[in-house]
């Protein structure tokens, strides 16, 4: 593979993206150099961001422009539109589209890489994941095991078997970053523009892709290539959120339009609807009037299905809650009051949450990322910070009453080289309400 004829075009549609793409993008940057791979390139396609987007790629620009491009609409096109755009200006054989805040695991680069430049047949691979859990986790990453119940141990092709492929991959083609694809079959997917302002234009890709040249590929969970950050997602909502789970069921049921067996989208219109049930957050809006017309729409798809009718509907109207109640909610700042009548919502009062001091103060740089030989992704931290947990510890004032057990584990880890973070981020939260007590 020569450098005139790229493999891999790694295309990032971002919009106001300059707090992670950074990193991102350095990331790739080492593994093309340290893996020695010939033919990538990365094309950045930023949808007329507000931020310093355009002075970050100015100076990547600069420092390798053998590797990167960089596009700014003129205006903001929508996130499909700008899919789109990014698709098109790449040159490589395959695209791999990239969320401007996820990265690539360890070594996720070279195994794509190499898994490409072996099988330049394939049309479309699903990528295996971690999830980088920005919320209440405070950065730590999280094997799919832990959020799904299917995880797959070994790679697979799937040869003229896209009915399969589409039901083992579940929603690990939800995120964008997941996804990669032929760019000879993309320029022949016919009328994309109507799935414009319908948030996964990337869904319609797969499935079309997938049946039409059923040559496809799943990386092992086992074996993860790349991160997904979640929590930061600005969509996640109950504004935008109704809308965006919603059109997520209608792109999939143009799998019977595509050809896919009936099997297909049964078997994905049943999980969904199981999902919903258990986790109704951001899928409903607070406007009780809203949910009725989305039960409307959902009633296409769902009303044959006894459990629409006897645990959707209730839990996604939640007409007591919605037509007046008084709950409590929060965000990753703050706590809120909020008194709900007939779908308006009025904030009563709102608390600020205690700082978390220690975390914040936690560097990036602090966190050490290893990937073992099986494939799998632990962070640590170096024992000296529990040297510091120690002295606070230590100069908390009298009266504070700290567990002789809890006393016991920081003196302990504190002569660790490497401690998994997951152990810090707990013994933090903990020395956090002794701070707060006093």
């Amino acid at each position: 593979m020569t450098v005139d004829s790229k493999l891999l075009s790694i295309c990032i549609p971002t919009y106001n993206g300059g707090k992670y793409i950074q990193n991102n993008i350095d990331i790739i940057i080492r593994q093309i150099k340290e893996y020695n791979l010939l033919g990538v390139e990365i094309i950045v396609s930023d949808n007329c961001s507000t931020d310093n987007m355009s002075d970050i790629m100015a100076e990547y620009q600069k420092k390798y422009p053998d590797i990167i491009r960089y596009n700014c609409n003129d205006v903001n096109v929508g996130y499909d539109k700008n899919v789109m755009k990014c698709c098109e200006l790449a040159q490589g054989k395959f695209i791999h589209l990239f969320g401007d805040d996820d990265l690539y695991s360890p070594n996720g680069l070279k195994r794509l890489y190499d898994i490409l430049a072996k099988n330049e047949d394939l049309s479309i691979l699903v990528l295996s994941n971690y999830y980088l859990r920005d919320d209440d986790y405070h950065g730590l990453i999280l094997s799919r095991k832990s959020e799904n119940e299917k995880y797959i141990l070994e790679d697979k092709i799937y040869l003229n078997d896209s009915d399969n492929f589409i039901i083992d991959i579940e929603d690990r083609a939800w995120p964008n970053t997941n996804l990669v694809f032929r760019k000879e079959y993309f320029r022949q997917i016919p009328n994309l523009e109507n799935f414009y302002k319908k948030d996964w234009i990337h869904l319609y890709i797969l499935l079309y892709i997938a049946k039409k040249w059923p040559n496809c590929y799943l990386f092992a969970d086992k074996y993860p290539i790349v991160i997904n950050r979640v929590g930061v997602q600005s969509w996640l909502n109950n504004i935008d959120g109704p809308r965006i789970y919603f059109n997520n069921l209608w792109v999939y049921s143009f799998a019977n339009k595509l050809g896919y067996s009936e099997k297909v989208f049964d078997w994905y219109r049943k999980t969904l609807l199981s999902e919903y049930i258990k986790n109704i957050t951001f899928r409903r809006s607070n406007n009780f009037f809203i949910n009725i017309w989305y039960i409307i729409k959902y009633f296409r798809y769902w009303n044959d299905l006894p459990d629409f009718y006897a645990k959707f509907i209730m839990k996604y109207l939640k007409p007591v809650e919605t037509i007046f109640s008084i709950k409590n909610e929060k965000t990753l700042s703050k706590k809120c009051k909020i008194l709900t009548i007939l779908g308006f919502r009025f904030c009563l009062k709102e608390y600020s949450k205690p700082v978390l001091v220690l975390l914040n103060k936690l560097k990036k740089t602090d966190i050490i990322l290893i990937q073992n030989q099986k494939g799998n992704l632990k962070q640590f931290i170096k024992g000296d910070l529990y040297i510091e947990l120690s002295e606070i510890l230590r100069n908390l004032p009298q009266g504070v009453s700290i567990p002789e057990k809890f006393n016991k584990r920081i003196t302990r880890l504190k002569n660790k080289k490497l401690i998994p973070y997951s152990y810090y981020l707990f013994d933090c939260m903990e020395i956090q309400k002794f701070i707060n007590i006093n």
